[in-house]
C-alpha cells in the first residue's frame, strides 16, 4: 500500500479529501483511517448480534444492488459530556450509484417513532444512546429495508477545525436565519450567500429555534455541501494536506484504506456526479404524534421506504 500511495501521490490525496469530504455530500466522509479499523464495531451475522450490548454489532446485511454503496455519517453532539455513548446530532445515510452516477444525502429525522431491537419503541435518536452506530445501522436496515454495512462518526465541533482550515464554507442564509443571527453573535451577517467561518456554520447547523427538525436538517446538509463546493474550488494536494491530517485524528470509521481509495477512483472516474438529497420521512408521510410523553413522529414506512427506493436505484 506505501508503494501505491507513492507512485499515486497526487492523485490519491484529491481522491479521498474529494471522497471522504465531497463524498459527505457526494460519496463518503473518512480519510485514511486504518488506525481505527481494528476496534471499530464489526459485522456479524444476525443471530451473532446482542441487541443490549454497549456497542451493539452490526447485523449482516445482503447488498440490494451491486452498484450502489452506503454509508451511514452520524454526527455527535459534542456538547454532551460523554459524546461516545451519548445522542446523535445528525444521522445522514450518503449513497453511491456507480452504475448511474449519482450521489444522494439522506436526512432520517431522529424523532421519528421506530421499532429499536431489544428496547421497544422508542425515537430513532435513541439508538445510539442505547447501543452505539450498530444499534443505528441496524434499526435504519430493518425500518427502511437497507443495506448499510459502513459508518463513519465525526463530532460536529470537530467540524469547525475542518472548515477553518479550507477558509470558511459559502451557504446561502435566509432573510429570517439573518435576521436571527444578526441578533444571536453574529451582527454582519446578511443574507444570501455568505462564508461562514467554522464557528458560524456550526451554529447554523446546530440552530433548533428556528423552522421544525426538517429545517435543522436542512441547514445540517447545506453545510456538508458548502465543505463540497469549497474542496472542488481548491484540489492543490499541498494545501489539501492539513485537512487530511486532521481528519486522521477526528473522524472514526469501519471501512480499511483500500475500500476507500477504491471508491475515490470509481467517484472520480464519473465527469458528473449527479447529487440529489432528501430528508425521512418525506412530507405527507407522518404525523406529529405523543408516544409515552415524547413528541414524535408516526410514521408511514411503506411510503418512505418507496421514495428511498426511487432515490437509490
Amino acid at each position: 500500500m506505501k508503494k501505491l500511495f507513492r507512485k499515486h501521490k497526487k492523485r490519491k490525496i484529491i481522491a479521498i479529501v474529494v471522497l471522504l469530504v465531497v463524498l459527505l455530500i457526494g460519496g463518503i466522509y473518512g480519510s485514511i483511517l486504518w488506525k481505527f479499523y481494528g476496534g471499530s464495531v464489526g459485522v456479524v451475522s444476525k443471530d451473532k448480534v446482542d441487541t443490549k450490548s454497549k456497542k451493539v454489532k452490526i447485523a449482516k446485511e445482503e447488498r440490494k444492488d451491486e452498484d450502489v454503496f452506503n454509508v451511514l455519517l452520524v454526527g455527535t453532539d459534542s456538547r454532551d459530556p460523554d459524546a461516545d455513548r451519548g445522542r446523535s446530532d445528525s444521522m445522514m445515510m450518503v449513497s453511491f450509484n456507480k452504475k448511474e452516477g449519482k450521489s444522494t444525502v439522506i436526512s432520517f429525522l431522529r424523532d421519528s417513532l421506530v421499532n429499536i431491537d431489544g428496547h421497544g419503541q422508542s425515537r430513532l435518536g435513541h439508538t445510539y444512546a442505547y447501543g452505539g452506530v450498530g444499534l443505528t445501522i441496524n434499526t435504519l436496515n430493518e425500518t427502511y429495508d437497507l443495506d448499510i454495512q459502513n459508518y463513519i462518526t465525526i463530532s460536529f465541533d470537530d467540524l469547525v477545525n475542518v472548515i477553518d482550515e479550507i477558509g470558511g464554507v459559502t451557504i446561502y442564509i435566509s432573510e429570517e436565519e439573518a435576521e436571527y443571527y444578526r441578533q444571536n453573535g453574529m451582527p454582519d451577517i446578511q443574507a444570501g450567500d455568505v462564508t461562514l467561518t467554522g464557528s458560524q456554520a456550526l451554529a447554523h447547523a446546530r440552530n433548533r429555534t428556528l423552522g421544525s427538525d426538517f429545517e435543522r436538517t436542512r441547514r445540517q446538509r447545506s453545510v456538508m455541501y458548502g465543505i463540497y463546493r469549497k474542496i472542488i474550488e481548491n484540489k492543490d494536494p499541498a494545501a489539501l494536506l492539513p485537512l487530511i491530517n486532521y481528519a486522521v485524528n477526528h473522524v472514526k470509521t469501519n471501512m480499511s484504506v483500500t475500500e476507500m481509495y477504491s471508491m475515490a477512483k470509481e467517484v472520480l472516474a464519473i465527469d458528473n456526479l449527479k447529487m440529489q438529497q432528501a430528508c425521512v420521512p418525506q412530507d405527507g408521510t407522518y404525523t406529529n404524534v405523543v408516544y409515552e410523553n415524547m413528541q414524535v413522529l408516526e410514521i408511514d414506512f411503506d411510503a418512505n421506504k418507496q421514495k428511498i427506493k426511487e432515490l437509490l436505484y
